[in-house]
């Protein structure tokens, strides 16, 4: 049964008034501004968290908004059906194989039936709305401008009732009927279709974003630091193992969408679909205007469009024009992450195989393996020239100095024999009798200076301390 006119009266409200639908871009923008509005109200909608909401199998509105009276027809007319067939199979005479006994059964069986379909549908809309608010926010941003302004509509329904002014009880149970803005008309909706089409940003489950990371950053910067060479193969067969994972059906079919929408890259620039405007161009589009990507388009009709408006815009031109096949984007997606992981390599720096610093500007040195400014280690006066003048030296709160010829610290991690004075020689393996308490080389290793090449003087048996 078709909507009536109030109701597409009611739909028409929903978007603005100086919509204007004469060109294909300009109907698309004024989408995309509702979009963005939309949107804002939805977001602000999710602080508020289910519980805010009272979520009830059949809403008040069925029976007092603007179908209550049919609703209220439907539920009172079958109630009357299943009284009279109901008296009809009790009649004693009616027999079991008359007529009217047989239409009596058929018509309590049917009734049965269909009020079993609209409440079990009352079901699924309850759980649809109890789950709404955490399927919003989790969203990806490849689902389709259909897709987005109904899930958009379910959120928003929360507080306005929108949707729950706009359900029926109908002999196939509950329809729902919502404004379709990309097509300009009146949609009609099972509770069970409402989500079709949805699909969560599965990048932020199963740790996939994180182990995609992962993967871009071994055979990237991790792969730089560890002096090898760069190495696509290797890349390339663990990106693409990877991304067969996310065509488990547990994915419904999404999940290589979702990597393309929703994964972030800085080295990528942002996702796969921003990276790669021009194979998301309106396929309406012909001529000059097929060549210019479409946030330049968009721009062209809304000269002060937000980004927010934009980068909603674009992702609802990439997921139509995704929808409409015909590209291989399963293999762009490898490339463009194989790409990720060799820019990655390139700014990344081979760390010596001796010292490896990571703070910059300081250096990791002593027994707790603190940072001291690389000035107070290897500048004039340092540590490094204290040690070579057999002079006292510090290291954050340590105290190192030459007692009786040998090394020793203000602490009993020296590891060695007691030196007096609240010192101990050093000796970092003390049990395997492989240092000589106290000596240069137990210095070296005490000091835990990661082999760093200018430390190299104490490992050096001739080695004189300089005259003072």
């Amino acid at each position: 049964m078709g909507a009536d006119q109030s109701l597409i009266a009611a739909a028409s409200r929903m978007g603005p008034k100086d919509w204007d639908y004469s060109g294909v871009m300009k109907g698309i923008a004024a989408l995309g501004k509702y979009a963005a509005t939309k949107q804002s109200v939805a977001n602000e909608l999710t602080s508020y968290g289910n519980e805010a909401f009272d979520v009830k199998e059949m809403p008040d509105a069925m029976t007092s908004g603007p179908f209550g009276q049919q609703n209220m027809d439907f539920l009172m007319g079958a109630k009357e059906i299943w009284n009279e067939s109901t008296n009809d199979y009790r009649n004693p005479v009616n027999l079991p194989f008359s007529k009217k006994y047989k239409q009596a059964v058929a018509n309590i069986n049917n009734v049965k039936k269909v009020l079993e379909k609209n409440k079990a549908d009352l079901l699924v809309l309850a759980d649809v709305k109890k789950n709404i608010n955490q399927n919003w926010l989790n969203r990806s941003a490849g689902v389709s401008r259909a897709t987005f302004h109904r899930i958009a509509d379910l959120q928003i329904n929360n507080t306005t009732g929108d949707l729950d002014n706009a359900m029926r009880f109908t002999t196939d149970g509950i329809k729902i009927y919502t404004s379709d803005v990309v097509n300009m008309q009146t949609a009609e909706f099972g509770p069970d279709e409402l989500m079709n089409g949805f699909f969560t940003n599965h990048m932020n489950t199963d740790n996939n974003s994180i182990n995609l990371s992962k993967i871009i950053k071994n055979n990237g910067e991790k792969r730089k630091n560890k002096k090898k060479q760069w190495n696509e193969g290797d890349a390339r067969d663990q990106i693409r193992s990877f991304m067969q994972q996310l065509k488990d059906p547990k994915y419904g079919n999404n999940g290589i969408r979702s990597l393309a929408f929703d994964f972030q890259s800085s080295l990528g620039n942002g996702s796969f679909v921003q990276a790669n405007r021009q194979l998301f161009i309106d396929p309406s589009l012909s001529g000059e205007d097929a060549t210019k990507n479409y946030v330049d388009q968009y721009k062209l009709m809304n000269p002060d469009a937000t980004e927010e408006e934009l980068t909603l815009a674009y992702a609802h031109q990439a997921a139509d024009v995704w929808d409409g096949g015909g590209t291989d984007y399963e293999g762009k997606v490898e490339d463009w992450l194989v790409g990720i992981a060799k820019a990655d390599y390139d700014k990344a720096q081979p760390k010596s195989e001796f010292n490896q610093p990571t703070k910059e500007g300081k250096f990791q040195i002593g027994g707790t393996g603190g940072y001291v400014d690389n000035e107070k280690v290897f500048g004039a006066g340092g540590v490094v020239d204290r040690i070579k003048a057999g002079q006292i030296f510090y290291i954050g709160r340590d105290t190192y100095k030459k007692i009786n010829g040998k090394w020793a610290m203000n602490d009993v991690r020296g590891g060695g024999k007691k030196a007096g004075g609240g010192y101990y020689y050093i000796n970092p393996d003390k049990q395997s009798g492989k240092y000589k308490d106290g000596s240069n080389l137990s210095l070296y290793e005490g000091l835990k200076t990661m082999n760093d090449p200018r430390f190299e003087f104490l490992k050096n048996p001739k080695f004189e301390f300089l005259k003072k």
